[in-house]
This record gives C-alpha cells, structure tokens and sequence, in this order.
C-alpha cells in the first residue's frame, strides 16, 4: 500500500436536523484519482468541502499526508 495523501475517519456532518455524511471514511493513496459519485443530496458536496477545510466536521478525523 502506498502512503496515503487523504484519509478520512468516521466523520459527521449536520446541517440543523439534516444529516448529510454520516460515519463518511474515505481513503485515498499518493498518485491516484478517485470520482465521487451519488444521487443529489447523498453528501458528496459537503465530504468534498469537508477535505478541502471549508466545514469542519461535527465527528471524526482528516488526515492529509498521514
């Protein structure tokens, strides 16, 4: 296994009552591509901005680079 540039952990986000990723984990290893792919609404906006540090997650862990 490669080392791994993103690693995403169990993580959480609400917006009010609305629960738009729930327990996400995702990992990505240095030098590949990865799609996100789902219906509107599945939580693929808020994972996307969730790595890049615009929403702060209410539960889990992101790790860049280990």
């Amino acid at each position: 296994m490669s080392e791994l540039a993103i690693e995403l952990t169990r993580i959480n986000k609400n917006f009010g009552n609305v629960c738009a990723n729930k327990d996400v984990s995702l990992k990505v290893e240095s030098g590949t591509i990865h799609g996100i792919i789902g219906e509107n609404g599945a939580g693929k906006s808020t994972t996307l901005l969730t790595i890049a540090g615009e929403l702060e997650p209410v539960d889990g862990v992101v790790l860049f680079n280990n």
